[in-house]
């Protein structure tokens, strides 16, 4: 009798034991967030968080690239960024500061768009904006068809259309000039 007693107990321990434990796995599980692996796209060769890339031209204008997400794509020679910001610094030290929501880089020529709430700020506080922006790195020329906005402390100048040309420094609106001096 004695051992059918011992038995008894035994097996209820065991079961208590087996029903604790189940019970903490399953608390642990809901504890911990499930890490989710995140596929990329079949043509993506490498997607980055939290981007920053510096490069220094032959002719010395420094650019400094930073985004929230960047994804190579090796066979386009594309990066397309997410939240893209682009300091670029001229040859004689001028300070300029590009944002937009969207980027793409063709890595083998250095063209770039930016779309989506472009803005450049000068160091001086010189504004200007517009939908989108291309950049032709050859030619050292940003340019738009789309509305432009530029304001400066004592004006505030829109149009249609824009080219802006890193060698000489010359800003042309091409069409629908209008210009408020404060």
């Amino acid at each position: 009798m004695k051992l059918r007693n011992k038995t008894k107990i035994i097996i209820g321990l065991m079961a208590a034991a087996v029903i604790a434990g189940l019970g903490i796995l399953s608390f642990e599980k809901q504890k911990t967030p499930e890490k989710l692996l995140k596929i990329l796209p079949d043509r993506v060769d490498l997607q980055i968080q939290d981007v920053r890339y510096t490069d220094v031209t032959e002719s010395g204008v420094k650019w400094e690239v930073t985004a929230d997400t960047a994804r190579y794509i090796k066979k386009d020679n594309a990066t397309f960024f997410e939240k893209v910001r682009v300091k670029f610094i001229t040859q004689d030290g001028k300070t300029f500061l590009l944002t937009g929501d969207k980027g793409h880089v063709k890595t083998d020529t250095k063209d770039m768009k930016i779309s989506g709430n472009v803005k450049i700020i000068s160091e001086s506080g010189d504004r200007f904006a517009t939908d989108y922006l291309d950049y032709s790195h050859g030619d050292q020329v940003f340019h738009t068809k789309a509305p432009v906005m530029m304001e400066t402390g004592r004006m505030k100048i829109g149009g249609r259309g824009m080219t802006l040309s890193l060698a000489d420094e010359k800003i042309s609106l091409l069409s629908g000039v209008k210009a408020q001096i404060r």
